[in-house]
Protein backbone atom coordinates (compact mmCIF):
# COMPACT_ATOMS: atom_id res chain seq x y z
CA UNK A 1 0.00 0.00 0.00
CA UNK A 2 1.03 3.08 -0.97
CA UNK A 3 1.50 5.48 2.03
CA UNK A 4 -0.96 8.97 1.93
CA UNK A 5 0.48 11.62 3.52
CA UNK A 6 0.94 15.08 2.16
CA UNK A 7 1.71 18.32 2.79
CA UNK A 8 4.05 20.46 5.11
CA UNK A 9 4.67 19.17 8.48
CA UNK A 10 6.30 22.94 9.09
CA UNK A 11 10.22 21.64 10.84
CA UNK A 12 10.60 25.51 10.49
CA UNK A 13 7.95 27.70 12.58
CA UNK A 14 6.47 30.84 10.66
CA UNK A 15 6.07 33.97 12.50
CA UNK A 16 2.73 34.26 12.69
CA UNK A 17 1.59 37.21 15.42
CA UNK A 18 -0.93 35.53 17.28
CA UNK A 19 1.55 32.18 17.11
CA UNK A 20 3.98 34.39 18.78
CA UNK A 21 1.89 35.52 21.79
CA UNK A 22 1.27 32.16 22.92
CA UNK A 23 2.81 32.33 25.90
CA UNK A 24 0.04 35.45 27.12
CA UNK A 25 -2.93 33.62 25.93
CA UNK A 26 -5.13 31.13 27.78
CA UNK A 27 -5.47 27.47 27.13
CA UNK A 28 -9.32 28.26 26.44
CA UNK A 29 -8.58 31.31 24.02
CA UNK A 30 -5.43 28.86 21.96
CA UNK A 31 -8.50 26.33 21.45
CA UNK A 32 -11.02 28.67 20.34
CA UNK A 33 -8.33 30.50 17.47
CA UNK A 34 -7.60 26.90 16.36
CA UNK A 35 -11.39 26.12 16.40
CA UNK A 36 -11.88 29.34 14.43
CA UNK A 37 -9.01 28.60 11.82
CA UNK A 38 -9.80 25.05 10.74
CA UNK A 39 -13.08 25.83 10.20
CA UNK A 40 -12.04 28.30 7.82
CA UNK A 41 -10.88 25.42 5.69
CA UNK A 42 -14.08 23.28 4.92
CA UNK A 43 -15.82 25.95 2.99
CA UNK A 44 -12.55 25.85 0.09
CA UNK A 45 -13.05 21.75 0.44
CA UNK A 46 -14.78 21.69 -3.27
CA UNK A 47 -12.39 24.84 -4.70
CA UNK A 48 -10.25 27.30 -4.71
CA UNK A 49 -7.47 24.71 -3.44
CA UNK A 50 -4.75 28.05 -2.94
CA UNK A 51 -7.09 28.87 -0.41
CA UNK A 52 -7.43 25.67 1.41
CA UNK A 53 -3.46 25.06 1.24
CA UNK A 54 -3.26 28.35 2.81
CA UNK A 55 -5.74 27.69 5.74
CA UNK A 56 -4.66 23.97 6.32
CA UNK A 57 -1.16 24.59 5.91
CA UNK A 58 -1.52 27.78 8.73
CA UNK A 59 -3.85 25.31 11.14
CA UNK A 60 -0.71 23.01 11.51
CA UNK A 61 1.65 26.23 12.30
CA UNK A 62 -0.41 27.32 14.95
CA UNK A 63 -1.01 23.99 16.62
CA UNK A 64 2.74 23.03 16.32
CA UNK A 65 3.97 26.21 17.86
CA UNK A 66 0.95 26.41 20.88
CA UNK A 67 2.01 23.10 21.73
CA UNK A 68 5.76 24.22 21.07
CA UNK A 69 5.74 27.01 23.17
CA UNK A 70 3.42 25.70 26.18
CA UNK A 71 4.02 22.45 27.92
CA UNK A 72 1.13 22.61 30.13
CA UNK A 73 -0.76 21.74 27.18
CA UNK A 74 -0.05 17.97 27.46
CA UNK A 75 -2.53 18.44 30.94
CA UNK A 76 -4.89 20.49 28.72
CA UNK A 77 -7.77 18.43 27.82
CA UNK A 78 -8.71 19.99 24.84
CA UNK A 79 -12.51 18.71 24.75
CA UNK A 80 -13.73 21.78 22.70
CA UNK A 81 -11.38 21.31 19.60
CA UNK A 82 -11.80 17.36 19.81
CA UNK A 83 -15.74 17.76 20.11
CA UNK A 84 -15.13 20.35 16.81
CA UNK A 85 -13.95 17.51 14.82
CA UNK A 86 -10.77 19.36 14.26
CA UNK A 87 -8.35 17.35 15.87
CA UNK A 88 -7.72 13.69 17.56
CA UNK A 89 -6.15 13.67 20.35
CA UNK A 90 -5.10 10.50 22.06
CA UNK A 91 -3.53 10.24 25.47
CA UNK A 92 -1.63 7.36 27.24
CA UNK A 93 -3.24 6.01 30.89
CA UNK A 94 0.13 7.77 32.39
CA UNK A 95 -0.58 11.06 31.07
CA UNK A 96 3.17 10.91 30.23
CA UNK A 97 2.77 10.78 25.95
CA UNK A 98 -0.14 12.23 23.70
CA UNK A 99 -0.30 12.36 20.15
CA UNK A 100 -2.66 15.09 17.98
CA UNK A 101 -3.58 14.44 14.68
CA UNK A 102 -6.11 16.02 12.05
CA UNK A 103 -6.84 15.68 8.40
CA UNK A 104 -5.59 18.04 6.47
CA UNK A 105 -8.82 18.31 4.29
CA UNK A 106 -6.10 18.36 0.58
CA UNK A 107 -6.84 15.17 -0.36
CA UNK A 108 -10.26 14.46 -1.41
CA UNK A 109 -11.36 10.99 -0.54
CA UNK A 110 -7.72 10.12 -0.24
CA UNK A 111 -7.22 11.52 3.48
CA UNK A 112 -3.70 13.13 4.57
CA UNK A 113 -2.99 13.71 8.17
CA UNK A 114 -0.58 15.31 10.03
CA UNK A 115 0.70 14.74 14.08
CA UNK A 116 2.27 15.96 16.71
CA UNK A 117 3.75 13.77 19.64
CA UNK A 118 4.28 15.40 22.77
CA UNK A 119 5.61 13.76 26.12
CA UNK A 120 7.05 14.36 29.52
CA UNK A 121 10.54 12.37 31.12
CA UNK A 122 12.36 13.86 33.69
CA UNK A 123 10.09 16.92 34.60
CA UNK A 124 10.37 18.20 30.76
CA UNK A 125 8.05 18.14 27.91
CA UNK A 126 9.09 17.52 24.56
CA UNK A 127 7.38 16.90 20.90
CA UNK A 128 8.43 15.32 17.42
CA UNK A 129 6.69 16.14 14.47
CA UNK A 130 6.99 13.80 11.73
CA UNK A 131 9.47 13.66 8.63
CA UNK A 132 9.04 12.95 5.21
CA UNK A 133 9.40 9.77 4.15
CA UNK A 134 11.14 8.90 0.78
CA UNK A 135 7.95 9.25 -1.26
CA UNK A 136 7.55 12.87 0.28
CA UNK A 137 4.85 12.15 2.60
CA UNK A 138 4.47 11.89 6.90
CA UNK A 139 4.42 8.25 7.65
CA UNK A 140 1.36 7.81 9.97
CA UNK A 141 -2.87 8.30 9.82
CA UNK A 142 -4.65 10.12 12.89
CA UNK A 143 -4.31 8.48 15.99
CA UNK A 144 -6.94 7.01 18.18
CA UNK A 145 -5.73 4.53 20.82
CA UNK A 146 -2.41 4.40 22.65
CA UNK A 147 -1.31 1.27 24.86
CA UNK A 148 1.33 1.25 27.61
CA UNK A 149 3.81 -1.72 27.87
CA UNK A 150 6.67 -2.13 30.71
CA UNK A 151 9.19 -4.21 29.82
CA UNK A 152 13.11 -4.89 30.11
CA UNK A 153 12.67 -1.71 32.68
CA UNK A 154 11.57 0.29 29.84
CA UNK A 155 8.00 1.60 28.80
CA UNK A 156 6.98 0.85 25.39
CA UNK A 157 4.21 2.97 23.71
CA UNK A 158 1.55 0.82 21.51
CA UNK A 159 -0.27 3.46 18.77
CA UNK A 160 -3.35 2.80 17.11
CA UNK A 161 -3.45 5.21 14.17
CA UNK A 162 -5.81 4.91 10.87
CA UNK A 163 -6.62 6.50 7.91
CA UNK A 164 -8.37 5.93 4.02
CA UNK A 165 -6.82 5.31 0.43
CA UNK A 166 -10.51 6.18 -1.09
CA UNK A 167 -14.13 6.01 0.25
CA UNK A 168 -13.69 2.37 0.40
CA UNK A 169 -10.31 0.78 1.33
CA UNK A 170 -9.77 2.15 4.91
CA UNK A 171 -6.35 0.81 6.59
CA UNK A 172 -5.07 0.86 10.41
CA UNK A 173 -1.73 0.15 11.98
CA UNK A 174 0.21 -0.42 15.20
CA UNK A 175 3.28 1.04 15.62
CA UNK A 176 5.51 0.62 18.95
CA UNK A 177 7.38 3.50 20.19
CA UNK A 178 10.18 4.10 23.45
CA UNK A 179 10.76 7.62 24.52
CA UNK A 180 13.76 8.01 26.33
CA UNK A 181 15.94 11.51 27.86
CA UNK A 182 13.76 13.40 25.39
CA UNK A 183 14.12 11.12 22.37
CA UNK A 184 11.31 10.13 20.34
CA UNK A 185 12.29 6.02 18.83
CA UNK A 186 9.81 4.66 16.45
CA UNK A 187 12.42 1.99 15.13
CA UNK A 188 11.66 -0.47 17.98
CA UNK A 189 11.34 -3.96 16.41
CA UNK A 190 9.38 -5.79 18.88
CA UNK A 191 6.95 -7.80 16.97
CA UNK A 192 8.42 -11.61 15.59
CA UNK A 193 6.37 -12.44 12.27
CA UNK A 194 7.22 -15.19 9.70
CA UNK A 195 9.17 -12.44 7.64
CA UNK A 196 11.63 -11.25 10.51
CA UNK A 197 11.37 -8.19 13.09
CA UNK A 198 9.44 -5.32 12.66
CA UNK A 199 8.20 -2.68 14.82
CA UNK A 200 4.70 -2.00 12.98
CA UNK A 201 1.89 -3.94 11.38
CA UNK A 202 -0.35 -1.97 8.61
CA UNK A 203 -3.42 -3.64 7.35
CA UNK A 204 -6.06 -2.51 5.03
CA UNK A 205 -9.92 -3.88 4.11
CA UNK A 206 -12.60 -3.04 2.12
CA UNK A 207 -15.06 -1.30 4.19
CA UNK A 208 -18.32 -2.67 2.25
CA UNK A 209 -16.50 -5.96 3.39
CA UNK A 210 -16.19 -5.20 7.27
CA UNK A 211 -19.25 -6.43 9.06
CA UNK A 212 -18.17 -4.12 12.55
CA UNK A 213 -19.74 -0.40 12.81
CA UNK A 214 -17.12 1.29 14.13
CA UNK A 215 -15.75 4.43 12.45
CA UNK A 216 -13.01 3.83 11.95
CA UNK A 217 -12.59 0.96 11.43
CA UNK A 218 -11.61 -1.14 14.18
CA UNK A 219 -8.98 -4.12 12.97
CA UNK A 220 -6.36 -4.47 15.09
CA UNK A 221 -7.01 -4.82 18.74
CA UNK A 222 -4.65 -5.46 21.73
CA UNK A 223 -5.22 -7.00 25.47
CA UNK A 224 -3.04 -4.70 28.15
CA UNK A 225 -3.08 -7.51 30.32
CA UNK A 226 -2.37 -10.85 28.38
CA UNK A 227 -0.25 -8.59 26.35
CA UNK A 228 -1.56 -9.64 23.25
CA UNK A 229 -2.11 -8.29 19.94
CA UNK A 230 -4.91 -9.32 17.76
CA UNK A 231 -4.46 -9.48 14.13
CA UNK A 232 -7.89 -9.91 12.07
CA UNK A 233 -7.13 -12.29 8.44
CA UNK A 234 -8.36 -9.81 5.89
CA UNK A 235 -8.76 -11.72 2.47
CA UNK A 236 -7.46 -9.95 -1.10
CA UNK A 237 -10.73 -8.94 -1.99
CA UNK A 238 -10.49 -6.99 1.42
CA UNK A 239 -12.81 -8.77 3.13
CA UNK A 240 -12.22 -8.67 7.38
CA UNK A 241 -13.02 -12.08 8.42
CA UNK A 242 -13.50 -13.15 12.68
CA UNK A 243 -10.55 -14.88 12.77
CA UNK A 244 -6.90 -13.40 14.37
CA UNK A 245 -3.44 -14.11 14.23
CA UNK A 246 -1.78 -13.62 17.48
CA UNK A 247 1.11 -11.94 19.07
CA UNK A 248 2.00 -12.34 22.67
CA UNK A 249 5.09 -10.37 24.68
CA UNK A 250 6.91 -13.47 26.08
CA UNK A 251 9.67 -10.82 27.77
CA UNK A 252 11.95 -10.00 24.98
CA UNK A 253 9.79 -9.66 21.67
CA UNK A 254 5.94 -10.21 20.89
CA UNK A 255 5.99 -13.66 19.21
CA UNK A 256 3.11 -16.22 17.21
CA UNK A 257 1.19 -17.67 19.47
CA UNK A 258 -1.76 -18.67 17.68
CA UNK A 259 -3.57 -18.39 14.09
CA UNK A 260 -7.32 -18.68 14.50
CA UNK A 261 -8.79 -21.68 12.78
CA UNK A 262 -12.24 -20.29 14.20
CA UNK A 263 -13.57 -17.46 16.29
CA UNK A 264 -13.98 -20.12 19.31
CA UNK A 265 -10.24 -20.96 19.34
CA UNK A 266 -8.91 -19.00 22.27
CA UNK A 267 -4.72 -19.00 23.05
CA UNK A 268 -3.56 -21.74 25.57
CA UNK A 269 -2.74 -19.36 29.05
Amino acid sequence: MSHLRNLLFLSIFLPFSTVSNAQSISMKDMEKDLIKVYNKIFPFYYGDPDSLEYYSSLFTTKITNYIKDNPSTLDYPFQSLIDSNCCWITTSKDGSFRIYSWDMLTGGTMHFFNSIYQWKSNGKVFIYTPTFGEDGFPSTGFYTEIFTLHANNKTYYLTINNGSESSTVAYQGIDIISLENGSFNDTIQLIKTKEGFTNSILLECDINKYNGSERPVKLIKYDENKKIIYIPIIFEDGTVTDRYILYQFTGEYFEHILTQKSPSDKPNN
